[in-house]
C-alpha cells in the first residue's frame, strides 16, 4: 500500500525551517513519507551553479537539524519554481504540498503571495497547503467553499478524506440585489423582500440537497451553510464572521476560482487549496 507523501518546498530561511517541522510532524501523525524539494532558479541573468554541488551541500546543511530526513528524500533540482515544484509532486505521486506564507527571501515572500503560487496551482493536480500561522497542522473546524459543482464535490470528498477528524462546513455564497437596482424596476421594498427571502430560501435548500447528495460517512461531523456575499475577497472574512474555522478550503476550478486567489491572499489562517 502507498505510504501518504508529503512534498515540502524551501529555500534555507528560518521560515521554510518552521513549515518543514510542522510537516515533519503532520506527515509522520500520518504515518508517511516527507519528501523535501529545494528549487534553484534558472534564468538567463542568473548564475550557473553545479547542481550536483548544490544538492551535497544543502544536503549536509539540512541533515545537521534534521537527520530523520533520508539523502534520496532531498531534491535539489534547477528551473522555474513554479514548474519544478508541480513537477516534483507530479514524479513523487505526491498526495500533499506544503508550502509557507512569509519569509526572508523572495522565496517564501513574494512566490508564495504573488504569481508563482498561482502558476504553481494551476500546474499542479496535487492540493495545496499554504501555512498562514505557526500552528500544528491540525484543524477543528474546516471551512470549505463551494458552488456545488461536481468538481466541488470531489474536492469537498478530498478535504474529508484527509482530515476526518475535523468539523466541516460546507459554505456557498450568494449575491442578493441591491435596493437600488431593484427599485429601477419599479418594485416596492416589500417586493424586495420577499424577492430577497425566497433567494435565501433557496439557497440554504440547494446547499443542504447538494451535501445530502454527497452521501458523506455518518461518523463525519459535516454542515452546509448558504450566505450572502459581496463576492469580495476583502469582505469575506467579516461576513462569514459568524462561523468558526481554522482553516479555509478552496477549489482552483471552475465558479469559484475567479476570486480563490485574492482569498488565499486576504485570508489569516492556513488555506487548503484542492484541484
Amino acid at each position: 500500500m502507498k505510504k501518504f507523501t508529503t512534498l515540502v518546498a524551501i529555500d534555507f530561511s528560518k521560515s521554510s525551517y518552521v513549515v518543514l517541522e510542522k510537516a515533519l510532524d503532520f506527515t509522520n501523525k500520518r504515518d508517511g513519507e516527507l519528501h523535501v524539494v529545494h528549487v534553484v532558479e534558472s534564468s538567463f541573468f542568473s548564475k550557473k551553479e553545479d547542481i550536483d554541488a548544490v544538492h551535497e551541500r544543502r544536503y549536509t546543511e539540512l541533515s545537521k537539524n534534521y537527520s530523520e530526513i533520508k539523502k534520496e528524500n532531498f531534491h535539489c533540482v534547477s528551473g522555474k519554481i513554479k514548474v519544478e515544484v508541480a513537477n516534483s509532486a507530479k514524479l513523487l505521486d505526491a498526495d500533499l504540498i506544503i508550502m509557507g506564507n512569509s519569509g526572508e527571501t523572495h522565496f517564501l515572500n513574494e512566490f508564495i503571495m504573488g504569481s508563482h503560487t498561482k502558476e504553481i496551482i494551476k500546474n499542479a493536480q496535487t492540493p495545496i497547503l499554504v501555512m498562514k500561522d505557526e500552528h500544528e497542522l491540525e484543524y477543528k473546524n474546516i471551512l470549505v467553499l463551494t458552488d456545488l459543482s461536481d468538481d466541488s464535490a470531489a474536492a469537498i470528498k478530498k478535504v474529508a478524506n484527509f482530515f476526518p477528524n475535523s468539523k466541516i462546513t460546507l459554505l456557498n455564497l450568494f449575491y442578493l440585489p441591491s435596493d437600488d437596482k431593484f427599485g429601477l424596476f419599479g418594485f416596492e421594498e416589500d417586493d424586495l423582500e420577499k424577492y430577497q427571502a425566497r433567494i435565501k430560501d433557496e439557497s440554504q435548500k440547494n446547499i443542504d440537497a447538494f451535501l445530502k447528495s454527497l452521501s458523506m460517512p455518518n461518523e463525519l461531523d459535516i454542515s452546509a451553510s448558504a450566505i450572502v456575499s459581496s463576492l469580495n475577497p476583502k469582505k469575506f472574512k467579516e461576513e462569514a464572521s459568524d462561523i468558526s474555522y481554522d482553516m479555509l478550503s478552496i477549489h482552483a476550478t471552475q465558479n469559484v476560482s475567479f476570486f480563490a486567489f485574492d482569498i488565499l491572499e486576504q485570508s489569516d489562517v492556513d488555506v487548503f487549496v484542492v484541484k
